[in-house]
């Protein structure tokens, strides 16, 4: 007779093994990313970390997530959909061992055409059990311009090549009319040949790992772990969403322009909680823009980020993340673009969409609210034919995540210099860019009086400039020119995103970037002397482009391109943040003792805190917003020379 203690103890020892063997899944993702990582040719795939690796497990007709590996956190949330979009039209009985599948259609799952999705069979035996997919942005497939970000499109011929499902592999061995069209139609075909014998390999790596894996614990164990894991995920994520309060909340943004129009894009998020589900709606959102900044689908999974960060930061993101949230995206809309539009910028309208959810969340529960953060933070792709000595004629292309500044927090600053956590990628190893390519990245730095104002304040963004050596073609994608990223709970505004075009580049006469001496404007708000004035300016007053979404740059040697990120929104009432933070962000000159004189009421001069002076001028700057004659002001240097 089995007593009540043993069947406690058993259960508890059949959770314990379930939840090595869970782990254990993560573990063989974690390899396979690792492997990708060590033998990936191309900087946006070894170094920004713009790739994910992923198992996926067959369940009844469809496939689910049991375990990730991100390096690009977007790519971990759009997996499995990518996965199931290829398996509804491919007859997974015609697959064989060492068969892996390419595809790249924004309308087959993935997220734009630049990345691509390797998906190999795992057969224990002679059936499918799972399905292991490696995906990354590749530098180049073609189209108007290198990198894939093809600013000004309108249709998706007119951008990279695009696959539908198609194999690559056949039994291990490349398909070669695949591989040549591939390689024939790119600008740097020994680096895309690199990055594909990377992802394939990567998967090789990830079946063997998981063969062991089932043969020292069995089939039935192994999936019996994947459910676990999927399902503890999705505990964890309802437990997270019955903490918010019930209700609808709703919150509207902008983007800037969609690259062709100068018209703003209107998004509109709706999040609707009722006990441990959610709902967020996209309807009311601008029509389908004439330019690149919509997606196709990726929205539908991507804006959960938010809700993941927010509520349940901690458990392993797999099928189980997604299942308690629902979301509406109206077709022919910026978030569900029909076909044949472009799609290859989409990380504006991604940041926004996330930044929308964050909002609605911090409606919700503002004691736990987060400020935006800077959003795209400048995508910077870059190409040519080199000409140093040594390269001469050799094609080659590049990338540039300068990096911007998270919102702050309840609790905390915002993150500075960082990429967007959209992406949560890494900003480019410059070192490897200069050996790589002909450029000389001379400044890569926080830029100073970028943070909103709060009582935790907004984290900074970045100032990068860069020279080149051989005449280059730049394309920029960028967004928040005509207003930084919004504060939360009485917080500031981060400053805007502004470029420029500095011909001659001298380091002695040019590094400082509050000097605007011999700089052109690229695009920003301007006052009429043509000094950054993000508050009484003009967007796009006296520059060369009335957008940040630009194609086509051409950057000659010894010229430099300087790109201003903004910073993160401020959290909370900056009148409230402890003094002696601020006069240690001014001491480390982050920010000026001029902005937070008119933002935090501090008054430092010379490096010396006038404590009661603060005390006056504060109750002075409360005095004056009771009175609507103080609001805090947007975060930006008030020190320009020209």
């Amino acid at each position: 007779m089995t007593t009540a203690n043993e069947t406690e103890v058993r259960d508890v020892s059949a959770d314990f093994e379930l939840d090595i063997l869970r782990y254990g899944l993560i573990e063989v993702a974690r390899e396979m990313n690792d492997s990708l990582m060590r033998s990936a040719f191309s900087p946006v795939c070894r170094d920004i970390l713009d790739c994910t690796t992923g198992i996926h497990m067959r369940n009844g007709d469809a496939w689910e997530t049991v375990a990730q590996w991100e390096g690009c956190m977007q790519h971990a949330f759009t997996s499995q959909h990518i996965v199931n979009f290829v398996m509804d039209e491919w007859d997974v009985d015609t697959l064989q061992p060492g068969d892996v599948i390419l595809v790249n259609d924004p309308w087959r799952g993935t997220i734009h055409q630049s990345d691509v999705n390797l998906l190999r069979p795992v057969f224990v035996n002679d059936r499918v059990e799972f399905l292991l997919h490696s995906t990354s942005h590749l530098v180049d497939l073609g189209g108007p311009i290198a990198g894939g970000f093809a600013n000004g499109v309108q249709t998706s011929f007119e951008e990279q090549l695009k696959f539908a499902p198609t194999l690559l592999y056949a039994n291990d061995v490349p398909v070669r009319p695949l591989f040549n069209f591939i390689l024939e139609n790119n600008r740097v075909p020994s680096m895309v040949l690199g990055d594909l014998r990377a992802l394939h390999g990567c998967l090789v790596v990830g079946e063997r790992q998981l063969h062991a894996m089932i043969d020292r614990s069995g089939l039935d164990n192994v999936r019996s772990a994947g459910l676990y894991a999927i399902e503890e995920t999705e505990a964890s994520m309802r437990r997270g969403i019955a903490g918010i309060p019930d209700g609808d909340y709703r919150v509207e943004d902008f983007l800037d322009d969609d690259g062709v129009t100068d018209e703003r894009v209107p998004v509109v998020v709706t999040l609707r909680v009722r006990g441990d589900s959610m709902e967020i709606d996209y309807s009311g959102t601008g029509r389908q823009p004439l330019g690149n900044v919509g997606t196709a689908w990726s929205e539908a999974t991507r804006c959960i980020e938010s809700v993941k960060l927010m509520i349940d930061p901690h458990t392993s993101v797999n099928s189980g993340t997604l299942r308690p949230v629902e979301v509406l995206l109206p077709p022919g809309s910026v978030v569900c673009v029909l076909p044949p539009s472009s799609c290859s910028n989409h990380t504006d309208i991604g940041s926004r969409t996330m930044n929308g959810v964050v909002r609605a969340l911090g409606d919700a529960m503002e004691q736990r609210s987060i400020a935006c953060d800077s959003g795209t933070s400048l995508v910077v792709s870059m190409g040519g034919i080199d000409t140093r000595r040594g390269h001469e004629g050799d094609p080659w292309g590049g990338f540039a995540l300068a990096g911007g500044g998270w919102g702050g927090t309840w609790k905390s600053d915002g993150v500075s210099f960082c990429v967007p956590p959209q992406g949560n990628c890494r900003t480019s190893v410059q070192e490897h860019s200069e050996i790589e390519s002909p450029l000389i990245v001379t400044q890569h730095e926080m830029m100073p009086d970028s943070a909103g104002a709060g009582r935790f304040r907004g984290g900074f963004g970045a100032v990068y400039t860069v020279t080149t050596q051989s005449e280059t073609v730049v394309a920029i994608t960028s967004d928040r020119v005509r207003a930084g990223a919004p504060g939360t709970a009485g917080g500031g505004r981060g400053m805007p995103v502004y470029g420029w075009y500095i011909r001659d580049f001298n380091p002695s006469m040019h590094h400082d970037p509050l000097n605007l001496a011999g700089a052109e404007p690229l695009f920003g708000v301007f006052d009429s002397n043509g000094v950054p004035d993000p508050e009484r300016g003009d967007f796009c007053l006296g520059t060369r482009f009335t957008t940040a979404k630009i194609s086509g740059l051409a950057l000659k040697p010894g010229d430099a391109l300087r790109l201003v990120i903004g910073g993160g929104g401020g959290w909370g009432d900056p009148l409230s943040r402890d003094i002696e933070r601020v006069q240690s962000d001014v001491a480390n000159q982050l920010y000026s003792e001029a902005f937070v004189r008119i933002a935090f009421g501090v008054v430092i001069d010379g490096g010396r805190l006038d404590v009661r002076a603060t005390d006056d001028l504060r109750a002075e700057l409360r005095a004056g917003r009771d009175d609507d004659g103080w609001t805090v002001p947007v975060a930006h240097p008030l020190t320009w020379s020209l």
